[in-house]
C-alpha cells in the first residue's frame, strides 16, 4: 500500500489538485452531483478525506474548480466559431451558441448549481476568487458577439450573454429533474410542460438577440 506524501512544490500541489478534479469528474459524470461526495473523491483519487482540505476546502471547491475548467473551453470553442462567423447573421449566432452549450451536458449541470450548491460550504475569499476567474473567462465573449452582430453595443452583448446563462441555469434542471418527477411528467395532464433543451434554448437564444436588435 502506498503512503501518501504530503505535496511541498507548487506542481506537486497541481498535480494533486488536478488528480482530485480528475476523479470528481468521473464521479460526477457516472452518478451524478450527490456521487461526487469528499469521500467518493478521495477513494477515486487514492487520497484520504482529510488529505483533500490540504487543496480544497470542500467538495464544493473542487466541483467549482471543474466548473471552471469546463468553462474556459466552453469560451475557447465558442470564441473560435464566433470570428469564423460571416458578421450579421443573426440565425447563425444563436445556433452556434446553443450548439456549444448543448454540446456540454457537464458545464450546463454545473452552471446551473452554481448559487445553489457550489456556492454552499465554502469561505467568503474562496466565493470570490472563483466568482472573479468566471467573469473573466466570461467577459471574453461580448466582444467576439460584437464582432459576430455588429449592430450590437458592448454593453448589450454582456447583457445577452449573462442573460443566457441565467436561461440555462433554469432550463437544465427543470429538463433533466429528478427521475421520480421525469415520471410524473409523462403523465397526460403534465403533457408539454418539461423543457426540451434542443429546441428551447436555441428559439430563446434567437428572441432573446432580435428583441436586442441584433
Amino acid at each position: 500500500m502506498s503512503v501518501f506524501q504530503r505535496a511541498r512544490q507548487p506542481e506537486q500541489k497541481t498535480v494533486r489538485r488536478e488528480t482530485l478534479i480528475a476523479a470528481a469528474t468521473a464521479l460526477f459524470d457516472e452518478q451524478g452531483p450527490a456521487g461526487a461526495g469528499l469521500n467518493a473523491i478521495a477513494a477515486r483519487a487514492g487520497f484520504t478525506k482529510s488529505n483533500i482540505y490540504r487543496y480544497f476546502e470542500s467538495r464544493e471547491e473542487v466541483l467549482l474548480a471543474l466548473l471552471l475548467r469546463e468553462q474556459a473551453a466552453f469560451v475557447a470553442a465558442l470564441l473560435e466559431r464566433l470570428d469564423g462567423l460571416t458578421p450579421g447573421f443573426v440565425g447563425a449566432v444563436s445556433a452556434t451558441i446553443s450548439t456549444e452549450f448543448l454540446a456540454r451536458p457537464r458545464y450546463c449541470k454545473l452552471l446551473s448549481m452554481l448559487s445553489s450548491v457550489l456556492e454552499q460550504n465554502i469561505s467568503e475569499d474562496a466565493i470570490a476568487l472563483h466568482k472573479r476567474a468566471i467573469l473573466a473567462q466570461f467577459e471574453l465573449l461580448p466582444p467576439a458577439l460584437v464582432r459576430a452582430l455588429p449592430k450590437l453595443s458592448l454593453a448589450d452583448a454582456q447583457w445577452v450573454f449573462h442573460t443566457i446563462a441565467i436561461f440555462v441555469v433554469g432550463l437544465w434542471p427543470a429538463a433533466f429533474p429528478s427521475p421520480a418527477t421525469a415520471r410524473v411528467l409523462e403523465r397526460a395532464e403534465f403533457a408539454g410542460t418539461r423543457p426540451v433543451p434542443e429546441r428551447d434554448l436555441p428559439r430563446a437564444i434567437l428572441a432573446l438577440l432580435r428583441g436586442m436588435g441584433a
